[in-house]
């Protein structure tokens, strides 16, 4: 367990100083698609362009160049990784036994089971007591 979570802490740490590329594809002035990867990527948007002929002006086309451009945009992290050292104290090295006890690992259910009471039969009543015409003062 502790040898994957160094493995994947360190896989984080290497990918992240590792940079990202943005290829954006713009056409006609907007963007059609976006990509992230590691390295820049050329992006079509499959539109055939016309070329201009030499031979005849009739044609009205768009230069390929004007209408599509690709951009790049590369994102790299230049900060210096550094490691710290921290000093734990005796009740930080406490706390964090007890906070990793309880809510890592559980609390364990308590063991002692509850005792049924057994059923008593209630005192019977030897006289009825009437208080139909009596009033109490509250």
């Amino acid at each position: 367990m502790k040898k994957q979570i160094s493995i994947a802490l360190a896989l984080l740490l290497m990918l992240s100083s590792i940079g990202m590329a943005k290829s954006t594809h713009i056409c006609m002035g907007s963007e059609m698609m976006a990509e992230f990867g590691l390295a820049t990527k050329h992006l079509d948007c499959g539109m055939q362009m016309q070329h201009k002929d030499r031979s005849s002006d009739t044609h009205h086309s768009i230069d390929p160049i004007e209408c599509c451009q690709n951009q790049f945009e590369l994102v790299q992290n230049d900060s210096d990784q550094n490691l710290k050292v921290v000093q734990i104290d005796a009740a930080q090295l406490i706390f964090i036994a007890a906070f990793t006890q309880v809510f890592v690992f559980g609390i364990a259910p308590d063991t002692t089971s509850e005792q049924p009471t057994p059923h008593t039969i209630p005192p019977s009543i030897e006289k009825d007591l009437s208080i139909l015409f009596q009033s109490f003062l509250i």
